[in-house]
C-alpha cells in the first residue's frame, strides 16, 4: 500500500445504527475509504472476496456466525485483508481469542475517534494494535499466572456454567442437564446464554466447539476444577 492509496475498509457489525456512524466518522478521515459495509456473516465474505480491502472491522456479536468465528474464513479468502475487532466486550479471552484466530488488531466501542483511526492505521500497515483499555487485562492475565501463557478459561465461568459446560460436552440436551443439575430448562438456557456471550460464540454448536477447544489446547485443565489448598 503506497501513501496516495486510500485505506480500504469494510464493516461488519449487525448493527446498522452503529454502521451508520461509524460511516460518518470514518468519512472525516480522507484517505481512509469505506467499499463495503454489512450485518451479515454470509455477505460479509461475499464483498471481503469482491473488493479485498486493506482492513476488515469485525464485530464479535453478531447472529448466525459470530467474529471470532468468522475471522478465520476472512483470513482464507484474503490473506492480505487486516482484521480489526471492534467491539464491547474487552475481557482478556476474547481479546486472547481475536488474535489467536489471526486478527491484528482490537479496539473496544467505548474508545475514542483517535484510537480507532490509530488502529485502522496501524493494523492497515501490517502491525499489531491493541488498545490500552484492553491491554491491561491481558498484563493481568499474565501476572497471575506468572508467565505468558494464557490461564485457564475455567475462572472466567461461574461454578454453575461450568457444570453446565461438562454436561454439554457429554451431548447432554437441555432438559437432561436441567434434571441433573435440579434446575429448570430455562435456567439452563439462561447459562447457556451468559457462557456465549463469555466465550464470543454466537450458537450453542459453536459454544461446544469452543469448549472441545479449551479442553484440547494449550490450556487442558480449563473444564477442570482446580486445586484448593488443604
Amino acid at each position: 500500500m503506497t501513501d496516495e492509496t486510500p485505506i480500504s475498509i469494510i464493516i461488519v457489525d449487525d448493527h446498522k445504527l452503529f454502521r451508520q456512524s461509524l460511516k460518518i466518522m470514518i468519512s472525516r478521515w480522507p484517505d481512509i475509504a469505506i467499499v463495503g459495509e454489512t450485518g451479515d456473516w454470509q455477505e460479509s465474505l461475499r464483498l471481503i472476496e469482491e473488493h479485498r480491502p486493506a482492513v476488515v472491522i469485525l464485530d464479535i456479536s453478531m447472529p448466525g456466525l459470530g467474529g471470532l468465528e468468522l475471522a478465520p474464513r476472512i483470513r482464507k479468502i484474503c490473506p492480505a485483508c487486516q482484521i480489526l475487532i471492534l467491539s464491547m466486550h474487552g475481557d482478556s479471552n476474547h481479546v486472547y481469542r481475536a488474535f489467536k484466530t489471526g486478527c491484528r488488531g482490537f479496539v473496544l466501542k467505548s474508545d475514542s475517534a483517535e484510537e480507532l483511526e490509530l488502529a485502522i492505521r496501524t493494523v492497515a500497515q501490517g502491525k499489531t494494535f491493541l488498545t490500552p483499555s484492553a491491554s491491561s487485562t491481558i498484563i493481568n492475565r499474565v501476572l497471575l499466572t506468572g508467565g505468558g501463557q494464557a490461564p485457564s478459561i475455567f475462572f472466567e465461568l461461574t461454578q454453575r456454567e461450568q457444570e453446565v459446560a461438562r454436561q454439554l460436552l457429554q451431548h447432554r440436551s437441555t432438559s437432561e442437564i436441567a434434571n441433573d443439575l435440579c434446575i429448570s430448562p430455562k435456567t439452563v438456557r439462561v447459562h447457556l446464554t451468559n457462557m456465549m456471550r463469555k466465550l464470543g460464540c454466537a450458537s450453542r454448536d459453536a459454544l461446544v466447539e469452543r469448549l472441545k477447544e479449551m479442553t484440547t489446547d494449550s490450556d487442558p485443565a480449563a473444564l477442570s476444577p482446580p486445586d484448593l489448598p488443604q
